[in-house]
């Protein structure tokens, strides 16, 4: 078998090497191409809630356009996360479809998220959970990313605790277009999406529908989701505009769940017995208005306002002994509705900002024995989330701008228990931020920012942490993780950074550098709380690291890209005071070069390394560090394009993430993986009419 790999291996990079060489002679010829537009030349909404340029601004900020994300080697919005600075990911699947963030040393663990994800201005965590939907939104529809690491709690309130995450998908309504794109790859891998829009006068018409499916790479690892959506716009007299979307999105996956490192050994693909009936059903239905009073960016009133309704019905085991888990299928509805308003206006050389973000939601859960007829338990509870905040925007001269935040929060949740009404829990927060940008190079070939900011940020808990009605029995003992005692999570956040341009044309050489360096102090951190079973506020965590991103552009027709995380997290409190926190990574990076090799053809080759990381507190026990090399071979020609990816060139087989259970029946430790998938091939085709 190894040396079945090593001869594909060799027939793959001899393939590249010859495609290449061919066309090689190309990259040195001469072209009328305008310079490459630099990333810091691009205008970020994400961190202030407002237009500015990515150069200037006051937070560690980074952007994926279209066209970059069009060179990439990606199946979904998390594999282009990937390359962007601050942010990595591992995987509870072989496929992708299970993924969960890392940012700035924060680790949810599949259980909570430490970020908002926007698309297209809609906050799109779950009401109960705060989870995030990464299946969401689907790659190609992306039209481009932002992101902002660290405390964005001054501008969005809860969740914001180590990055906000902005998506635009492709503008719908705009122009009379029919786009058609189809998919195909390995393990039953396939997919269909369309798009159509159209024009008339003041009115847009738009609609897609996208289906994907696939039987994973591992056993009991079947997925499938579909979306399909509208979109009417209507352009007002006054330069406004007024947008009505809706949306709804299905569901489906299995999950095949973590395997031993002897059965890995045995059969790397195999699903675990344990997990064999974990599956999660989902079907989400979104409407969205939005009123823009006008165009004019300095001054404008906007108003976004929807609705979500979701039901989901999941069968999910939590491991007790490395032979026994407890299985349970939840049935679970939920409904949000959530407006947004907001009012800029600009005096002189400063800019201001007010708004309002209102959300008020409902649930119902109910669980089931596996037979999902048998009722064990049941709980309903509604929370109410209050935002009001304030930003400023000054300039001192054309070189020294400053910004200052303040957000209140006013957080109320409710809950029942098998009708019995528990504690309510308040929070109220208040979120200042404060930052200063200055320009200390403004040569002709050389532009630098520095910046600099001070920040408070908060995770309210959630009403799964809170009110969760799920009982697991347990030999019989009886326990439940809910705490309707806890109190927010906070940190206070410090960071430092630079944006840097430079230009060497008579070399054809053109550079941008992004740095940032950060130190957070996180009090009153919920984790599980394993002497009583419950979730509480038991840790104290220091989080320090570099992020960094270099993109060089040589010749307009070769560009490089990296990005470095350096992650420093450690326990300030508890018997394991100093030690590294579990399944965080010191050291992430990425690589990638582009190569346009002619006016058609493009080559992309990447490179992603992920350090080794601890599955115990007390550090013992470690996953060991990979790397994984990606390509992707593009050509385009009036409107078709055809995409050949491969992932994991080097079919290595690794474990991307993992964790020890204490079996008390062997009294041992037992360790559990999650393989990640080996080689891949995709091919997809798209043509615009």
């Amino acid at each position: 078998m190894t040396k079945d790999y090593h001869r594909i291996n060799k027939k793959v990079l001899l393939t590249v090497i010859l495609v290449t060489s061919f066309h090689f002679p190309a990259l040195c010829q001469s072209d009328s191409e305008d310079e490459p537009r630099f990333i810091l030349q691009e205008v970020v909404v994400v961190g202030d809630r407002s237009e500015s340029l990515l150069k200037k601004s006051t937070t560690a900020s980074g952007v994926l356009t279209v066209s970059e994300l069009s060179m990439l080697p990606i199946r979904n919005l998390v594999d282009a996360l990937h390359y962007l600075p601050g942010i990595t990911f591992v995987d509870q699947d072989a496929s992708g479809h299970l993924p969960m963030a890392i940012v700035r040393g924060f680790f949810g663990g599949g259980e909570a998220e430490y970020m908002i994800l926007i698309v297209d201005g809609v906050p799109i965590n779950d009401l109960s959970s705060g989870l995030i939907n990464w299946n969401l939104v689907p790659s190609s529809k992306i039209h481009r990313i932002e992101i902002t690491r660290g405390g964005g709690s001054a501008m969005y309130g809860d969740l914001a605790l180590g990055a906000v995450i902005n998506v635009e998908t492709r503008a719908t309504g705009i122009g009379n277009q029919l786009d058609i794109g189809m998919y195909g790859g390995q393990y039953g891998t396939k997919g269909i999406e369309i798009f159509q829009n159209y024009n008339r006068s003041n009115h847009s018409f738009g609609l897609r529908g996208i289906i994907k499916k696939s039987s994973g790479r591992r056993d009991h690892s079947e997925f499938s989701n579909s979306n399909f959506g509208g979109i009417y716009s209507y352009s007002l007299p006054s330069d406004g505009k007024l947008q009505f979307r809706v949306n709804h999105d299905q569901l489906d996956k299995d999950e095949a769940g973590p395997l031993t490192q002897d059965m890995i050994e045995d059969n790397p693909w195999q699903s675990n017995a344990i997990f064999k009936d974990d599956n999660r059903q989902k079907n989400q239905f979104d409407a969205i208005l939005d009123f823009l009073s006008s165009d004019d960016k300095a001054n404008r009133f906007s108003v976004r306002a929807g609705l979500r309704a979701y039901n989901q019905k999941q069968t999910r085991t939590l491991q007790l002994t490395s032979q026994f888990g407890d299985t349970q299928f939840e049935n679970q509805d939920d409904f949000i509705g959530w407006t947004q308003l907001q009012y800029r206006r600009k005096t002189g050389t400063a800019r201001w900002i007010v708004g309002l973000d209102a959300e008020y939601g409902t649930y119902h859960s109910q669980y089931f024995k596996e037979d999902r007829t048998s009722p064990l338990s049941q709980g309903d509870g509604n929370r109410i989330k209050t935002g009001v905040y304030l930003e400023s925007k000054y300039e001192f001269n054309s070189r020294l701008r400053a910004t200052s935040g303040l957000r209140f929060d006013w957080i109320n949740n409710h809950g029942e228990i098998n009708l019995i009404q528990q504690p309510d829990v308040h929070n109220t927060q208040l979120s200042p931020r404060i930052g200063i940008q200055i320009q200390y190079l403004s040569a002709p070939l050389f532009d630098g920012h520095l910046y600099t900011n001070w920040s408070r940020a908060f995770k309210a808990p959630t009403l799964d942490q809170l009110y969760d009605t799920r009982n697991i029995d347990f030999f019989g003992q009886t326990f439940n993780f809910a705490n309707t005692s806890l109190v927010p999570q906070t940190s206070n956040n410090v960071e430092v950074g630079i944006y840097q341009q430079f230009s060497f044309p008579s070399a054809r050489l053109f550079g941008e550098l992004s740095l940032a360096g950060y130190v957070l102090d996180i009090s009153n951190e919920i984790d599980l709380d394993l002497t009583t079973f419950k979730y509480g506020n038991i840790l104290k965590s220091h989080h320090n690291g570099i992020e960094g991103s270099l993109a060089l552009y040589v010749a307009k027709r070769i560009r490089f890209n990296n990005t470095l995380n350096l992650m420093h997290v450690t326990f300030e409190s508890g018997e394991f005071k100093g030690n590294m926190l579990k399944n965080i990574p010191k050291i992430t990076f990425t690589n990638r070069i582009s190569l346009k090799l002619n006016s058609f053809t493009n080559v992309i080759l990447t490179h992603r390394y992920f350090d080794k990381v601890f599955l115990d507190d007390a550090n013992n026990i470690t996953i060991p560090s990979y790397s994984v090399f990606d390509s992707k071979l593009q050509f385009h020609f009036q409107g078709f394009e055809v995409d050949l990816v491969i992932l994991n060139l080097a079919d290595e087989l690794y474990n991307s993430s993992g964790y020890v259970l204490f079996d008390p029946f062997i009294q041992e430790d037992v360790k559990f993986f999650y393989p990640a998938q080996k080689r891949y091939f995709q091919i997809g085709i798209r043509y615009d009419f």
